[in-house]
């Protein structure tokens, strides 16, 4: 009878699941719902987002000679090696632009302290941002890889569709992490945009995201090795484009092991520290200062 009185207590009831399950879509709907109060932000997103990509890859095209994208991208078109670029970027932005400044707006608006005491999960409140933007990436890499094939007729095609969603969920679950450790910065350090763009670039630069690390100089890939983000858009690319691509850093099936372990972690750290500044916060009473 303990037993089983000790089983009961260990998994959560159907209640319980039903509740954070309908908390989860609450917090889903009202994001898309504030969302949708504001056409230039849509337009702002699938206009600007698509129009950089196609500026930046038909700028690169333009000027490097064949020989030389051969050489440095493998048989893989410029339009396809800077598409699936892209498409990491995007992802990873939901972490700093999606997740850490949904903390830094709720404070501006002077609403973050009535969500902090609410009885339901941080999680879960933070979830409806993911969620909302996790959507709206995938709309825009759909629609960019529809104008790519339009307007410079090269089609997107994927290798190994498999490999390339395991990628994806890797990646996610590695960009909630880096959002919620970027959240909790956005708790000590006020100057939010500076350490977005510092964190973007630096990942643009470090990780492969634009450019083979090949090119890099000695002692700077190693620095790439040890940030986790540079192997996911090392399999990303691989996944999706093949031998076309080049070879992967280390061997794929490692690879794929050593990314799954590392969004693991990344995910677990972010969570803790995001706990902890949490508390933190509520014991200085500082979680609504901005």
């Amino acid at each position: 009878m303990r037993g089983g009185q000790r089983s009961l207590a260990t998994f959560p009831s159907s209640s319980q699941v039903g509740r954070v399950l309908g908390e989860l879509r609450a917090s889903l709907v009202k994001d898309f719902r504030i969302y949708l109060r504001y056409p230039s932000w849509i337009a702002s997103e699938f206009v600007t987002l698509p129009a950089w990509f196609l500026l930046f890859a038909i700028g690169t095209a333009s000027w490097v000679r064949p020989g030389q994208v051969t050489a440095t991208l493998g048989s893989s078109t410029i339009f396809n090696f800077f598409y699936w670029g892209f498409i990491f970027l995007i992802v990873f932005s939901t972490a700093i632009w999606g997740i850490g400044q949904y903390i830094r707006t709720e404070q501006l608006q002077g609403t973050i302290e009535q969500l902090f005491i609410a009885p339901v999960s941080r999680v879960t409140i933070i979830f409806g941002r993911f969620g909302r933007t996790f959507f709206t990436d995938m709309a825009i890499i759909a629609y960019t890889a529809v104008l790519l094939g339009f307007l410079s007729r090269d089609r997107v095609t994927v290798e190994n569709p498999l490999g390339l969603a395991l990628v994806f969920a890797l990646l996610e679950l590695a960009v909630l992490g880096f959002g919620l450790f970027f959240a909790a910065v956005t708790f000590r350090v006020k100057s939010f945009n500076f350490l977005a763009n510092i964190a973007q670039f630096t990942v643009i630069g470090l990780c492969g995201v634009f450019f083979p690390l090949t090119i890099l100089p000695y002692p700077v890939g190693y620095v790439s090795l040890a940030i986790p983000f540079t192997y996911y858009a090392d399999l990303m690319r691989y996944t999706a484009a093949g031998g076309a691509a080049g070879t992967t850093i280390f061997d794929p099936a490692f690879e794929f092991l050593l990314a799954g372990v590392l969004s693991i972690i990344v995910f677990g750290l972010g969570l803790a520290y995001f706990k902890a500044t949490e508390k933190s916060a509520q014991r200085r009473g500082s979680i609504g200062t901005h």
